[in-house]
C-alpha cells in the first residue's frame, strides 16, 4: 500500500456510534470440552449476510463521490454532515482517488442497531490494494456513517 495512505487509514473518515459485536472465537482444535470430557455442541456458523442491492448501489455511489471529492450533503444525516468537513473530504479524496474504481465491491458484513442499518464492504483495486468501506443509513435513508480502513483493523 502507498505509504501516503497509511496515516489516513489509521483514523475514521466518519463513524456513526454503532458498536458491532465481534463474533465469538472458537479455540483452535474444536470446541472446548465440558466437565467430564464431553465436548460442547458446535453451533452452525452464522449465515452470510444478504446483500441489499439498493444499499450496495448507494455505497458504490458514495465511494465514487468520496474519490471525486464532491459529495451530495443532502443525503447526510445532521450529525454526519457536521462531522464530514470539507477538509476531511479533500484528505479522503487525495488518499483514494488514485486507486481508480474498485475491481470488486463485496459485502462482508451487515447489521442493524436501533434505526441504523449498516454494511461493510471489501473493496479490491486493480493494483491489489484492499480496503474496507463501512456504510450506514438511518430509517429515513440518511447516511449516518462512513468509514474507510484496511481489512483487519
Amino acid at each position: 500500500m502507498n505509504r501516503t495512505l497509511a496515516p489516513f487509514f489509521g483514523a475514521a473518515l466518519l463513524a456513526a456510534t454503532i458498536a458491532a459485536t465481534p463474533p465469538a472465537v472458537q479455540p483452535p482444535g474444536g470446541p472446548a470440552p465440558m466437565p467430564g470430557g464431553t465436548p460442547q455442541p458446535v453451533s452452525a456458523p452464522a449465515p452470510e449476510p444478504t446483500t441489499d442491492p439498493a444499499m450496495l448501489a448507494r455505497a458504490k455511489n458514495w465511494f465514487a463521490q468520496l474519490q471525486a471529492g464532491k459529495i451530495d450533503r443532502s443525503q447526510l444525516a445532521t450529525t454526519a454532515n457536521t462531522a464530514l468537513t470539507d477538509a476531511k473530504i479533500t484528505t479522503v479524496s487525495q488518499a483514494i482517488s488514485g486507486l481508480g474504481s474498485p475491481a470488486t465491491f463485496v459485502q462482508t458484513g451487515a447489521g442493524q442497531q436501533g434505526n441504523v442499518s449498516y454494511a461493510i464492504y471489501l473493496l479490491t483495486f486493480a493494483n491489489g490494494t484492499k480496503l474496507n468501506f463501512f456504510f450506514a443509513v438511518d430509517s429515513q435513508g440518511k447516511i449516518e456513517g462512513l468509514q474507510i480502513g484496511q481489512p483487519g483493523q
